[in-house]
């Protein structure tokens, strides 16, 4: 219908004559339409209908995902079948699109040969929509080759459809899914009748069977892993790839150290993430508390791992919080279970008061994302309920902020008897949740500076005596990127890059305030790194200067990501390329910082008794000494891995890959998780604890 409005709109703008030719004009306007951007199929096979192999009829709501597995035996099929044809078909009214408050009402799609791998060369591309609107369709076409051959006469192909629902949980998207041997039959309007046929099988999994697979070894001691997601994120759909990652690393270990892993989320909190991360994490404790009393009838669960995204790191503390409080029994260091691994991934642990705009922290306190905002802006919201929040520290209290009670007791005891405590943070691009409140504030920053000059001098040799050979030896050898996890070396870690995008903070950094810049890094410094000259500093620990000198004038840390630049590149950033896809090879996404941190790596506090008349000076004196308290309750006591990535925008929802394809700049990140954490290494460590 729609080809026929725009062939009667384009034939009334020109002459009587012209409509004499309809063949010619319906070519043009089909080219034209095409060119538009608007999914058309045209029949290769128009003398033949072909044989419709399946048809389903389904719907998607927030966090909702459907999986088909498709299984065809050639021999079994018709003689002429070179391959086969999909369509899935957005079936709602194409008056939705334009709403987003209430929807989005569109979901993504993507089909892979069964031999894909995200980490080997591929020579065939992946069909994929990230965005398949209301009434609008996807096609594809499933090959019969090496690339989708399970054995010698049967072919395999795994297709994806997940929600792309992230504000309410009410609404839900209708869709089509047909597959046959000729286009044509996909496109039928009749009915959904198919024909079953001994070669062709169709295997399918909901989000709750997603969600809820067995261990690999159902007799023998399991390791539960809990993830958590963050704003305006959800379970089923946002933490499926990552889930899938943790599985494959610790399936592929060998029986003997097999870590016998189950991946499990709480879905009680999609939709809820304004509520306050309190009343989150007391919902994730109680599932947690309830999966673990359910897994134990069936299993014996004796080590337990903790995994979150942005607002999930957070939320997965209090939900351990809540634990120790209500249940001492599951983390009792004799008869309980062994805590295991700490991840957050982007996570504001201290909150965003001081690493966001003023107009931002302003209206997130006010109330405008809930008790979340006020959360997030170190504030305390008064006649709330505090369940599950209890500390033995007499100088905190009710009234203290949430954030800041999170890594006391009695959660700090559990915090402490983690095996790994690992962060991953990214170091451009992400205005969300900036490195600083990622990183827990402390880092070797000057080493950070020198990579990135590093880098500098590797992409300009010209301006600099070293040669380019000297620059790449050194690169390992002057920043600690070595694993301190003790896998193998990572083939990606390489050096901070320049900011290509991020103008606002590189304009920023030719103003006056470059010794200002200095110094609040400088404070935050780890007091185990030598200078940049290290022949002249080397174990002398850094310190602010009063005045400016030749050291301060070459500090050069990374450019600070814009929270506006951030928002939009969620909507605006770039899709991967299909060599990017294909050839792990052509990526450029990297690790440029890994290493140990710990308590007595610490500098003096800065803000500790610091004279009254400077908190009218300095606006931000109150939160920035609040941020530096929490940083340091978080690490005097516990040591932690630090890992920060480098990604393309939008590197927030990249660094989980919320979607497989749309977001796999950061597979880096997930490939190290799940090999450092639940691969072969560190599964044999895990057999001795």
């Amino acid at each position: 219908m729609h080809v026929m409005m725009f062939v009667f709109v384009f034939a009334a703008s020109h002459s009587f004559d012209a409509l004499l030719e309809p063949n010619a004009k319906l070519k043009e306007a089909t080219e034209r339409v095409s060119q538009m951007g608007m999914l058309l199929c045209l029949d290769d096979d128009a003398d033949d209908d072909g044989i419709l192999l399946f048809a389903d009829r389904q719907s998607v709501g927030m966090g909702d995902a459907w999986r088909y597995r498709i299984t065809a035996d050639k021999r079994e099929l018709e003689s002429n079948t070179k391959q086969l044809y999909l369509r899935i078909k957005n079936t709602e009214s194409a008056l939705l699109r334009p709403v987003y408050i209430a929807g989005p009402y569109s979901f993504y799609v993507d089909v892979r040969p069964c031999n894909y791998d995200e980490n080997r060369k591929f020579d065939e591309p992946i069909q994929f929509c990230c965005d398949l609107r209301p009434d609008e369709h996807f096609c594809a076409k499933l090959l019969f080759n090496k690339n989708s051959q399970l054995n010698e006469h049967e072919y395999s192909w795994t297709i994806d459809i997940l929600s792309q629902m992230c504000v309410t949980p009410l609404p839900r998207v209708k869709f089509r899914l047909k597959i046959g041997t000729t286009k044509k039959c996909t496109k039928l309007r009749y009915g959904d009748d198919f024909k079953s046929s001994q070669g062709f099988q169709v295997q399918t999994w909901d989000t709750d069977k997603l969600w809820n697979a067995p261990p690999k070894f159902p007799a023998r001691p399991v390791h539960l892993v809990i993830v958590t997601h963050g704003i305006f994120s959800n379970i089923g759909c946002d933490m499926l790839y990552l889930k899938e990652r943790i599985e494959k690393a610790a399936f592929a270990v060998a029986d003997e150290f097999n870590p016998n892993v189950i991946v499990r989320g709480c879905m009680d909190i999609m939709g809820k993430s304004s509520h306050g991360i309190r009343a989150l994490g007391v919902k994730v404790g109680k599932f947690v508390i309830k999966i673990i009393d359910e897994l134990n009838k069936h299993y014996k669960i004796d080590k337990l791992s903790f995994v979150g995204h942005s607002l999930g790191g957070p939320t997965q503390t209090m939900a351990i919080h809540y634990i120790a409080l209500k249940r001492p029994d599951i983390f009792d260091p004799v008869t309980g279970i062994k805590p295991v691994n700490f991840i957050a991934l982007a996570s504001p642990f201290l909150g965003v008061a001081s690493d966001v705009p003023m107009f931002v922290s302003a209206g997130l306190t006010v109330g405008t994302f809930g008790l979340t905002g006020r959360d997030l802006t170190l504030r305390h919201t008064p006649l709330t309920s505090k369940e599950g929040l209890a500390t033995s520290d007499p100088n905190k209290g009710p009234t203290s902020p949430v954030m800041e009670l999170l890594p006391l007791a009695p959660a700090r005891e559990v915090l402490e008897r983690f095996v790994h405590r690992t962060l991953y943070a990214n170091v451009l691009h992400d205005g969300i949740v900036p490195l600083r409140t990622a990183a827990l504030l402390y880092l070797d920053w000057r080493s950070l500076a020198q990579v990135r000059k590093m880098r500098r001098n590797f992409q300009h040799p010209n301006e600099n005596s070293s040669s380019t050979s000297d620059l790449s030896s050194n690169l390992h050898s002057q920043s600690p990127l070595s694993s301190p996890m003790g896998s193998s070396a990572n083939p990606k870690t390489g050096v901070i890059p320049e900011s290509s995008l991020d103008k606002t903070a590189a304009a920023q950094f030719f103003m006056p305030h470059k010794l200002v810049k200095y110094r609040k890094y400088a404070r935050i410094q780890t007091m185990s790194s030598p200078s940049e000259d290290s022949s002249d500093s080397e174990g002398n620990e850094p310190s602010p200067p009063k005045n400016i000198n030749k050291e301060e004038a070459k500090f050069n840390p990374p450019p600070e990501a814009s929270t506006i630049l951030a928002a939009i590149s969620v909507i605006t950033s770039p899709l991967p390329t299909e060599e990017y896809i294909m050839n792990p090879e052509a990526r450029t996404d990297c690790i440029v910082h890994d290493r140990l941190y710990y308590p007595n790596e610490l500098p003096p506090p800065h803000y500790k008794d610091r004279p009254f008349y400077k908190k009218l000076i300095y606006p931000n004196e109150t939160s920035n000494k609040l941020q530096e308290e929490i940083a340091r309750s978080w690490q005097e006591s516990m040591t932690w891995r630090k890992v920060l990535v480098d990604l393309k925008p939008d590197s927030h929802n990249n660094i989980v890959v919320r979607r497989r394809f749309v977001n796999l700049f950061g597979n880096v990140a997930i490939n190290d998780l799940a090999e450092s954490h639940f691969g072969l290494e560190a599964s044999k460590r895990y057999a001795t604890l």
